[in-house]
């Protein structure tokens, strides 16, 4: 009887969802959430890790990731369904296992990413843009605007107005963020090729000059160049640091915080067509962690070349060490805003700043679309109320799941710019992010022994080493590599939870954990309250 009632209790669905985002569309949406603009490996690394090699710190985080990424193809191709980490680790491990890490470190976790996306639009995107465009035209009213930007009252208004048009865009069809991403792709390759011939085309000689005559129409300044220095060796910035191996090691994580997201399409697996074939899942999350990987490299040489080490040195103590004398208008010397400095072009300026403003707004895109599939997957589940997996039958979107999830970027948001100790509090952000990878590339190790019929029906079961199937040995290695990552960021204060040196983040964390593993005893006594079993759940292919 039993074994009668089982099937009846969940009666699956269609989610709602439909394929409309290609393999290519795909691919281009991994490159943009992994955010080739994204400056933290330029400005953090340098004088918080003094001697590194920024380029061979991307290498070996793009060899810490390649099997990770490479675990997500075996995973992709067996449940090529919408819910991505959630979904496999609750085949694999169990749903109160996938269910609270997943809900914890990526539903809840990443509002703090919709709070940094809009800081990214206004810091990274807008402010530099305006200012860039007062230089070059003499209007003092963009200058104005740039400064406004960069404000904290103008960060709160943009990553609100952010959130929001991502909102509208999103609820209104898939199909429609698929289209405007085309036009976001393009328009960000331009200004990213741009800012590449600025810095390989002018020398750190030449460039300390354009910088000086730039930083002097911002802020009336004069000899910034040589003030800035001057301040970063008060600070205690070396300016010829002897080669450190390990500090370049640590520059992995760093660069880690953008390629780990290679692998974020799989949330809307259910959305992409062939998302079933091993062959387009390598090309979307193995090819777009190399291209990547190649354009953050190539960027870290076109630096060293038109800005030379000194300047690289500067601009890395505005932003580590907080220095005044090494901004522009209050802003962090980020690689778009140098580039601006170095042309006299309004035109060249604006192509920059609609690039980085773009990228900036597909950073809250994503955060969106992901943490919203899974939702509905953990809704189809029974784990959170039926209302969050409701699908809007014109649009085919999750239409409440995104409204509930602006809801609650708010508070982060205005927490993110108005609380003092918020950037202290949230320091588990990068470890937590990286911990849902981690365990991923662990349930893909494990694919074959805890489910062993969707690991046996899917692409990816004919690759064997010897009698060893060939993603449990992808698998582990990709766990000891996101374990060695995320045990960076727990451990060194150069980089996560041990920055402050107190014990505040790490609770933090916890009470994100304890949180999901509280709401999935809630959400499973009330379903068992009426009769239903969620444990049956994880044992089926969630409906497509």
């Amino acid at each position: 009887m039993a074994e009668a009632v089982a099937p009846q209790v969940f009666t699956r669905r269609a989610s709602g969802l439909v394929r409309v985002m290609s393999p290519y569309s795909a691919f281009i949406y991994n490159v943009l959430t992994m955010g080739i603009i994204f400056p933290w490996t330029y400005v953090w690394a340098p004088t918080a890790l003094e001697g590194s090699n920024l380029v061979l710190g991307i290498v070996f985080a793009f060899v810490f990731e390649l099997p990770i990424a490479l675990a997500y193809v075996w995973l992709a191709t067996a449940l090529p369904r919408s819910g991505g980490d959630y979904v496999f680790q609750s085949r694999v491990f169990g749903g109160g296992f996938g269910f609270t890490v997943v809900f914890a470190f990526f539903v809840v976790w990443i509002l703090q990413w919709v709070a940094l996306s809009g800081w990214l639009l206004a810091t990274l995107g807008l402010a530099p843009t305006f200012i860039g465009l007062g230089v070059t035209t003499g209007v003092d009213a963009f200058t104005d605007i740039g400064t406004w930007a960069a404000s904290t009252t103008g960060i709160i208004v943009i990553s609100i107005a952010n959130a929001v048009a991502a909102l509208v865009l999103l609820v209104t069809g898939f199909r429609n963020y698929v289209r405007f991403q085309y036009v976001m792709w393009y328009a960000i390759l331009i200004s990213f090729g741009i800012v590449l011939l600025l810095f390989l085309t002018t020398d750190p000689a030449s460039a300390t000059g354009k910088l000086d005559a730039f930083a002097g129409e911002v802020d009336g300044v004069q000899g910034f160049f040589a003030t800035a220095r001057a301040a970063a060796a008060d600070a205690g910035v070396n300016f010829n640091p002897p080669f450190w191996l390990f500090g370049t090691l640590l520059v992995a994580p760093i660069a880690w915080t953008s390629l780990q997201w290679a692998t974020y399409s799989s949330e809307q697996g259910g959305e992409i067509k062939n998302a079933n074939v091993f062959r387009s899942q390598v090309f979307i999350i193995v090819g777009s962690l190399a291209l990547t990987a190649g354009l953050l490299i190539l960027l870290a040489v076109a630096l060293q070349n038109g800005i030379g080490d000194e300047g690289v040195l500067v601009a890395s103590s505005g932003y580590w060490l907080g220095l005044p004398e090494a901004t522009i208008g209050g802003n962090i010397m980020f690689p778009n805003l140098m580039a601006m400095g170095l042309t006299g072009s309004w035109v060249i300026v604006l192509l920059i700043g609609v690039g980085f403003i773009l990228n900036s707004f597909q950073i809250v895109c994503n955060c969106f679309i992901g943490t919203t599939r899974i939702m509905v997957a953990q809704g189809l589940d029974g784990l959170l109320p039926d209302w969050f997996a409701k699908v809007h039958p014109r649009w085919k979107t999750p239409v409440n799941a995104h409204i509930a999830y602006l809801l609650a970027a708010i508070p982060v948001i205005w927490g993110f710019n108005m609380v003092d100790e918020w950037t202290r509090w949230t320091l588990g952000v990068t470890f937590a992010n990286g911990a849902v990878m981690t365990l991923s590339a662990l349930a893909a190790a494990l694919l074959p022994y805890r489910a062993k019929q969707l690991y046996e029906a899917s692409p990816g079961a004919k690759y064997v080493l010897g009698s060893v199937p060939l993603v449990t040995v992808i698998g582990s290695l990709g766990f000891i590599f996101g374990a060695m990552m995320v045990g960076f960021f727990m451990f060194r204060s150069e980089l996560g939870l041990a920055y402050t040196g107190d014990a505040v983040p790490y609770f933090i964390v916890l009470g994100t954990a304890v949180l999901g593993l509280l709401v999935y005893f809630v959400m499973r006594s009330v379903r068992a309250s009426t009769g239903l079993k969620v444990e049956y759940a994880f044992r089926e292919i969630p409906p497509e």
